[in-house]
This record gives C-alpha cells, structure tokens and sequence, in this order.
C-alpha cells in the first residue's frame, strides 16, 4: 500500500521514527496498528431495565431494510397485485354501496 504524506508529515514521522530507532515505515505500521486496535469500552456494572434489555434483543435480530426505495417498490407492487387480484369484488361492493346509498336518499 502507497500513502502519499505532505512534507511536513514525512518529516515528522521520520523524526519520531529516528528517535525510538526504527524505519519510518516500521514506524507508520505500529501507529496504524495501535489506532485501528479495537477499543472495547468496560461494561458497566449497572443493572439495566428489562425495556432497554428487551430492546436490544429486537435490534440483535432485526431484520435491515437495505434499500428503502426498493422497499417501497415492492410493497407498490404488492397492492397493485392484491387490487388487480380483488378487482371484481371492489367492484361489486361499490355497486352496492351505490345502490344503497341511493336508496337512502329522499
């Protein structure tokens, strides 16, 4: 891997590379390492309530939404296909709902 360093950064690292005796690479390696260790944070000894452990317990499994638009999409497509499936019962509902309706009126 190539990083680019702006003069001032290079000659910094070799400095501090010099002093504790080690090539500026070395150098760059270990400080990288020790940056990107993971840093575990010490649990609390605090009781949690049963919410907030319930509540983590739905996140753990929960299922991701990737993509919101293509979620909306599908559900589009879902009720235009339950519509086209019911189409005719619509239909006939809203006869009778007409023809109730004016019925009722005087």
């Amino acid at each position: 891997m190539v990083i680019r360093l702006s003069p001032t950064m290079k000659r910094r690292i070799e400095r501090a590379a010099k002093t504790q005796g080690i090539t500026p690479s070395k150098f760059v390696e270990e400080m990288l390492k020790e940056r990107l260790k993971a840093k575990r944070k010490p649990r609390a000894e605090e009781p949690v309530s049963e919410a907030r452990r319930r509540l983590r317990e739905l996140a753990r499994y929960k299922k991701p939404i990737l993509d919101f638009d293509a979620a909306v999409h599908r559900a589009k497509a879902a009720a235009r296909q339950s519509y086209e499936d019911n189409a005719e019962f619509i239909e006939l509902a809203a006869k009778r709902f007409t023809q109730s309706s004016e019925g009722a009126a005087p």
